[in-house]
């Protein structure tokens, strides 16, 4: 089984014209491999609701990611339900969750949205996403509806010094509050508003079953679910996750990688290499 090899990054540089070089100073925290799942948590106390701020409707405690030979698993753990949860503030009365988006280009969130560099996962059938169905998509472009669902913050940056100022602590999972990988200018993308369907996921019925561990890191969220996705469909190599409500009142992300998996007779023929060698090595060693 292959999983995650998390690396920890000093910088990543991205070119965005010939005269500009852009440094993105990744997570400060590392994602953390637990019995094969690799963890990102979240702040305990960053999820806003009107004046309280931590452990609301809306809080967001960790994320776990897994890889094996052909499937993705993403894990959520959360105050928020997978149907969302009811608002007088959301002009349809509803807080779903947004979508969820990796991006393997090595640019900033706005940078690599705007090229439809970005993956994305739709997993709320309720969300307000353009997405036209659950799935994972290419060629994505994202967009917030942060405003329309009752967030009356002008951006990410006053966002933070609320929260702050309410006696929280903002982060953005693996992420600091003020990474620049987000522009502070603005609220967080949390929908897709543009991509190709690429494939379907697969919602796990019973997360018991996946040998899921968020009490290791005192993550203890009302509501965990799961699913899964070919791993066929994404890039290999390192990736940047982030995932929000749609009214941006708790965001998380972090960091991972996808390995490029030999398929089962490439490992046989690994296999029968090694002992190859073996036998050669045990019979030079007794003439």
């Amino acid at each position: 089984m292959a999983r995650f090899n998390l690396r920890e990054f000093v910088a990543l540089s991205c070119i965005l014209s010939s005269t500009t070089v852009v440094s993105i100073t990744l997570p400060s925290q590392a994602a953390v491999l637990h019995n094969d799942w690799s963890y990102s948590i979240d702040s305990f106390n960053d999820g806003m609701s009107g004046h309280i701020v931590g452990g609301t409707k809306y809080e967001i405690y960790g994320t776990a990611i897994k890889q094996t030979r052909d499937r993705i698993f993403m894990a959520i753990n959360a105050n928020t339900p997978l149907e969302g949860v009811h608002s007088d503030y959301a002009h349809d009365n509803q807080v779903s969750w947004g979508d969820l988006f990796f991006n393997f280009s090595g640019q900033d969130l706005n940078t690599a949205s705007a090229n439809g560099n970005l993956f994305g996962v739709r997993f709320s059938s309720n969300n307000e996403s353009a997405a036209p169905s659950l799935g994972v998509f290419g060629n994505v472009t994202a967009t917030d509806v942060a405003n329309q669902n009752g967030l009356l913050l002008d951006n990410l940056s006053a966002y933070n010094n609320w929260v702050t100022s309410h006696g929280g602590t903002p982060s953005i999972g693996d992420f600091s509050a003020t990474d620049p990988y987000f522009d502070q200018s603005r609220h967080v993308q949390n929908v897709i508003a543009s991509g190709t369907k690429l494939g379907d996921i697969n919602f796990v019925s019973d997360v018991s079953t996946l040998g899921l561990d968020f009490t290791h890191f005192n993550a203890t969220g009302n509501h965990t679910f799961a699913f899964s996705f070919d791993s066929s469909l994404f890039s290999t190599g390192d990736f940047l996750y982030h995932l929000g409500l749609e009214c941006d009142n708790d965001i998380t992300g972090g960091i991972g990688e996808v390995k490029d998996v030999p398929e089962p007779s490439s490992l046989i023929s690994l296999v029968t290499l090694g002992l190859v060698c073996t036998g050669l090595r045990l019979r030079k060693s007794v003439v």
